[in-house]
């Protein structure tokens, strides 16, 4: 005899439910700090690499010229800063210039003359006034100077970053190389760790499956399946990534076409009765999905949808003149039959009597095979 599986209250299978995610994302956790783990390997370093391929004196020569453009660019700023004071100087000695200038031209106009201290302030003024004149100068054709020389010191940057680039080329191609080399290496590391645990996921759900660890299994493959394609995912070209996903949902795919159409044709006793059961309760035949019209549904005419909408018909009399055995007439099925045991009709592709509780003749018979 077959055991029987309880489902357990609506609250065990939520929590069944919930504890089995939550161990599926503490599995996809635990896997991606070990996966980040074996990311620490060191790779090569580009930086060690170039420092040690170029050539010293390039190397050397950049440093120089970096400290020149600096300083120059430093000496401009200062001399663009003494320029702009000079010439704030010399605007403001212009301003009293003039002014000195109209009051002279006031005491001509009077007939009088400037006091000495206006004479000798417009001098002053006047020998100010040159002499800042004379520095704009100085600081300007200063500054040109420093800007040829930036211009010159830039240039021979150029040309050192040219030859760098050069020298480089063949360094960056091998770092180029060696990075993809490291890539493969830590992609080798995390599969050889993952493939052996999603082989054995894979096996314990062909063995499980549907079983009481079910849910248990299906967590653990699932956290373990995301985390090897996360990885190819990070490792593999996408290019080889692309074929390799679409192959491996093929194959899925497959497999799950393979088992459904196995499943048509040889169905499992739990498959077909949980299909005869819905059947029943709908009132169609489990076999050809023909409306089964007997009792108080007789004469009536229904679909699947309309079925719902449908009030409940009232039973006058006695039940038993309703319960009788009764065949499909669309397909022959015999879907009611009177009871062995008991004698009173009872459902012909159910395994037990809902009056005695008698077993169909395959349970019978697959009892006593067992037995033996």
């Amino acid at each position: 005899m077959k055991t029987k599986k309880h489902r357990g209250s609506f609250v065990l299978r939520f929590m069944v439910f919930g504890f089995s995610v939550a161990v599926g994302l503490l599995a996809f956790w635990l896997l991606g700090y070990i996966v980040r783990d074996i990311d620490r390997v060191q790779g090569p370093n580009y930086s060690q690499m170039l420092e040690e391929g170029l050539p010293q004196e390039l190397q050397d020569e950049r440093q120089t010229l970096a400290a020149q453009l600096l300083d120059l660019k430093q000496q401009i700023a200062s001399t663009e800063r003494r320029r702009q004071l000079t010439g704030q100087t010399t605007r403001d000695s212009q301003q009293t210039i003039n002014q000195l200038l109209e009051l002279k031209r006031n005491a001509d106009e009077n007939a009088t003359s400037l006091s000495d201290e206006q004479k000798l302030a417009l001098t002053d003024s006047l020998q100010l006034f040159l002499a800042n004149q004379s520095q704009t100068q100085t600081l300007n054709a200063e500054l040109s100077n420093l800007n040829d020389q930036l211009d010159d010191v830039e240039r021979q940057q150029r040309e050192n970053e040219e030859a760098i680039t050069r020298v480089s080329r063949p360094i960056a191609d091998e770092y180029e190389e060696l990075a993809e080399q490291h890539q493969w290496k830590l992609a080798a590391y995390k599969l050889a760790l993952l493939i052996p645990l999603l082989l054995v996921c894979g096996w314990l759900f062909v063995r499980h499956a549907g079983g009481t660890y079910a849910m248990l299994v299906y967590a653990l493959s699932g956290a373990v399946a995301a985390r090897v394609l996360l990885v190819m995912h990070d490792h593999f070209p996408a290019i080889y990534f692309k074929y390799i996903l679409i192959l491996l949902s093929l194959a899925i795919a497959t497999g799950v076409l393979v088992r459904l159409l196995r499943l048509i044709a040889k169905p499992s006793r739990d498959w077909l009765l949980r299909q005869y059961r819905e059947a029943y309760a709908h009132f169609f035949c489990p076999i050809c999905d023909y409306p089964i019209q007997r009792g108080p549904l007789k004469f009536a005419v229904w679909t699947r949808r309309s079925l719902k909408k449908r009030t409940p018909v009232t039973v006058d009399g006695d039940a038993a003149t309703f319960d009788q055995p009764y065949t499909c007439p669309c397909c022959e099925t015999t879907l009611f039959h009177a009871c062995k045991k008991c004698g009173g009709v009872r459902h012909s592709l159910l395994p037990a009597c809902e009056k005695c509780g008698a077993g169909s003749v395959l349970e019978q018979e697959a009892a006593t095979g067992s037995q033996d």
